[in-house]
């Protein structure tokens, strides 16, 4: 996938002209300090503790031995693996070999796995065999009889079952006699290159990927290291995905050399003392994650005081929640915001002044142009709210795959796009971001996103179900959960159980599921659509007086 659905001559020029692209790639820089720092420590998890050089040796092994095993350049690949050591040294690998690298969050199952799979002609898949009482290689495994271009599952446990190839017996293979850096010349992606696509959900309910050039992933990755203005001696604990969100640029575009630590499975008290035994000075979190960390009782047994910053990505913080976090953890809070098909759009850095870091996700980052429109796509006077339009170097190249859509929500390819966010804005008189509201019909659960049309079009399919909708309820830890409002057909029943058990049979993956059912006779509406204000207004209605007061959120 050398050339991007998106991105022309023209901004490729304009990018390396004003400095916001350079000549480099994300294996050059885990390379580089492989040559200039190689005894250092660079990477660990519960499993591995690996110096510079060695995890340069274990991407060549595994680069080499995928090459020889007959996948080709541009070939794509499904890498659905945990926040671990193999996540990283295989997307190095891959980088190295020329495989096209379409990502997931561990939370997907059979259903949008399945769609991956045949939409991109998957050629190989990565996975752990079981995680989290999933079994991934059954999954696949069951669909294989319908999947004739897939070649390969490639599984990372020490058992590996029937049909199975050993992804770490892959990182010990043999490299050729006089093996250079050279012998990945022909394969290696280039800067400008597509080389990888994220999952994102689509709001008509087909999953989507969204895909991102090399440069665009090193310049957000810049952007994110000047959150805490990152620093050789720093050591990062990632609790968030390492292939996907704030963990795939932030510790991908290694430049300074720190020391990175990564949590396969989030545990907050295990987080707290990962945190304490490494001297982490630097944590990559969630909200949700962060607000169970900070609600931990035993919070002042650990000696947190190595920590500096706090950087959250994958949905905004709210101003309680910042300043809550900094007094307990005596670290600042910084916001990172941007979206998984558009890119980076702005944040907080640590130099910012509490209000800032509290009130705003802080300014564009550097090469970022937006726009805040109205419903007319008409720009509104300065300090009024509008929602936010933006194109820049550190943005996804489109959809992979697909034109049409791309062009839907870019408007146009090239220099002309602007993606559109469905986030409400309004600019401070600081040239800061503030968030308003959300146009875009989206929940945003502990930052993954749910797209209600998905699971309205499943529950629809339920012959009990006239008229179903889904809308938002606050959560104090998830800052969002799924309620399900359905009216019935006569003489049918439907419960929460009746609901979740449907789901579940259509293999929907269990974030997406609803949290709530509330039945009524007929679903309000404004015209002919229903009206989701009005659910929205009911539930936080019933919520109060369930709570016997206002929400806390």
């Amino acid at each position: 996938m050398a050339a991007s659905t998106r991105i022309t001559e023209e901004l490729i020029n304009e990018y390396f002209s004003k400095g916001y692209w350079k000549n480099e790639t994300t294996s050059g820089v885990w390379d580089h300090h492989a040559r200039t720092i190689p005894d250092r420590e660079a990477l660990s998890d519960s499993k591995y503790r690996l110096t510079w050089a060695q995890v340069k040796d274990m991407s060549d092994r595994l680069a080499v031995a995928l090459l020889g095993m007959g996948l080709k350049r541009d070939d794509p690949v499904f890498l659905l693996l945990p926040n671990c050591v193999e996540s990283y040294v295989t997307r190095i690998a891959l980088e190295k070999s020329g495989l096209f690298c379409i990502t997931a969050l561990m939370t997907v199952r059979e259903y949008e796995i399945e769609h991956v799979l045949k939409t991109y002609d998957v050629v190989a898949v990565f996975v752990p065999t079981k995680f989290r009482n999933f079994d991934y290689f059954e999954a696949v495994n069951h669909m294989r009889a319908g999947l004739p271009r897939l070649k390969f599952i490639f599984v990372m446990d020490d058992s590996v079952p029937a049909g199975a190839v050993s992804l770490t017996e892959m990182m010990k293979a043999d490299l050729p006699p006089r093996f250079t850096d050279h012998y990945f010349e022909k394969t290696r992606y280039r800067p400008t290159d597509a080389f990888t696509a994220g999952l994102t959900s689509g709001t008509t309910g087909m999953p989507k990927v969204a895909e991102y050039p090399i440069c665009s992933i090193m310049h957000m990755g810049e952007g994110y290291h000047l959150m805490p203005k990152l620093r050789p001696d720093d050591v990062v604990l990632n609790v968030l995905s390492a292939v996907g969100g704030l963990g795939r640029p932030f510790c991908y575009v290694a430049r300074e050399g720190a020391r990175m630590v990564v949590q396969e499975v989030w545990d907050a008290q295990q987080a707290l003392s990962i945190m304490e035994r490494e001297k982490v000075t630097v944590l990559l979190s969630a909200p949700a994650q962060l607000s169970l960390l900070i609600q931990q009782s035993n919070l002042g047994d650990f000696n947190l005081e190595p920590l500096r910053a706090v950087c959250c990505s994958t949905s905004v913080l709210g101003k309680e929640a910042i300043e809550t976090a900094e007094a307990k953890l005596g670290a600042n809070v910084l916001n990172a915001y941007g979206v998984s098909d558009g890119g980076i759009i702005s944040e907080t850095t640590i130099d910012d002044d509490r209000e800032t870091r509290s009130c705003t996700v802080g300014k564009p980052f550097e090469g970022t142009e937006i726009r805040i429109v109205d419903d007319q796509g008409n720009e509104v006077p300065a300090g009024e709210e509008g929602e936010l339009w933006f194109r820049g170097p550190g943005t996804s190249s489109g959809f992979y795959r697909d034109p049409d859509l791309t062009v839907k929500t870019w408007g146009a390819l090239g220099k002309e796009g602007w993606f559109r966010t469905g986030d409400l804005v309004r600019i401070d008189r600081r040239g800061n971001l503030i968030m308003t509201g959300r146009k875009k019909d989206v929940i945003i659960r502990g930052g993954q996103n749910i797209y209600p049309a998905e699971i309205e079009n499943l529950l629809s399919l339920h012959k009990a179900v006239r008229q179903a909708a889904i809308v938002p309820m606050p959560d104090p830890i998830m800052g969002e959960k799924a309620c399900a409002y359905v009216s019935l057909n006569d003489r049918e029943e439907f419960s929460f159980e009746i609901m979740i058990n449907h789901l579940k049979n259509w293999n929907v993956a269990p974030y997406k599921l609803p949290e709530r059912l509330e039945i009524m006779n007929e679903l309000p509406a404004r015209g002919h659509k229903v009206s989701k204000v009005e659910l929205k207004e009911d539930i936080i209605r019933k919520l109060q007086l369930e709570a016997k007061g206002p929400l806390n959120v």
